[in-house]
């Protein structure tokens, strides 16, 4: 399986923040403390690396490779996130080239309380005999630590919204044996639990993600497809901790703090959408990305200018 170099490792480390003393060693705090160095690492990708589907929509090609140079590219030299079979992968090379025993899995996503075929990508690392799902790709209602596979586990995401697994039979399934990994969220104590996604523990390959990459990247049925979207987590001033998200969804940049959702700003053109983009993520288009959503349907139209 592909890894990076020790020189790519350490622009990522940078990238995302990772600060270290003088004489520190990931080598030996991964020997020492690896789920510590996990949750560290996680925390700081998702504030870092956002949730993301530029490429579709500002692209001339609008095409969404899963190759690791290229994402390593496209992640830390230019700055960008992407969808989940794009971090995730990333991230999962970044974990194998430090030592972590990892593999990918296919998962399908629950809408309108019916499951999708496999359209999500997570991954599972194995600490000391133990299990965790590690999803850095998975937007707002996403887990924001490494989540141990233990059947009814519930874990706090970003206060006061908690995940829970279990591992159980779906209503879709003709076997009643059969089992899956589901991942929930329930958005507060008096809210209900929302399935989000299902996953097993079955090993995918890179030719299996290439061929759900093709389709959820190109399908006219896909939100990614439909949906100029940009997502990142909030940390709070010592950076240990998510405590919040910021959200960019078609023609508005929300932001989520203690479960209250905020509208910070309203965007009317591709003008105003391109300099949020700069502000709240830090990522800049080139013009030839900007001329590339001229003409889809995602693209915002300032009719004003025309009245």
């Amino acid at each position: 399986m592909a890894t990076y170099t020790n020189h790519q490792i350490s622009r990522y480390l940078e990238h995302i923040g990772y600060e270290t003393e003088p004489h520190y060693s990931i080598e030996k705090h991964f020997r020492e403390e690896p789920l510590h160095l996990l949750t560290k690492l996680q925390v700081l990708h998702m504030a870092r690396v956002p949730f993301e589907s530029l490429s579709l929509h500002y692209s001339k090609h609008r095409v969404l490779s899963l190759d690791p140079e290229d994402l390593f590219e496209k992640i830390i030299t230019r700055g960008r996130g992407g969808y989940c079979m794009e971090v995730n992968a990333f991230f999962g090379t970044v974990l194998r080239t430090l030592g972590f025993r990892i593999v990918s899995v296919g998962g399908r996503v629950c809408v309108g309380g019916g499951y999708k075929g496999w359209d999500h990508m997570v991954n599972l690392v194995t600490i000391e005999g133990r299990r965790y799902l590690v999803d850095v790709g998975f937007g707002s209602n996403g887990s924001t630590y490494p989540f141990p596979l233990e059947h009814d586990q519930k874990m706090l995401a970003v206060f006061p919204a908690h995940g829970r697994l279990q591992y159980k039979n779906l209503d879709i399934h003709t076997d009643p044996d059969q089992r899956v990994w589901v991942y929930s969220v329930q958005q507060d104590e008096s809210a209900p639990w929302k399935d989000m996604y299902a996953f097993v523990e079955i090993e995918f390959f890179p030719a299996d993600f290439e061929l759900m990459n093709m389709r959820t990247s190109a399908s006219p049925q896909s939100f990614f497809v439909q949906s100029v979207m940009c997502m990142k987590t909030i940390l709070d001033e010592h950076k240990n901790a998510p405590m919040g998200k910021i959200i960019l969804h078609r023609d508005y940049v929300k932001r989520v703090m203690e479960g209250k959702a905020e509208i910070i700003k309203k965007l009317h053109s591709e003008k105003e959408r391109i300099q949020a983009l700069a502000d709240y993520f830090d990522i800049t288009l080139t013009e030839q990305e900007q001329k590339g959503i001229r003409g889809l349907a995602s693209e915002l139209r300032d009719y004003s200018a025309h009245a």
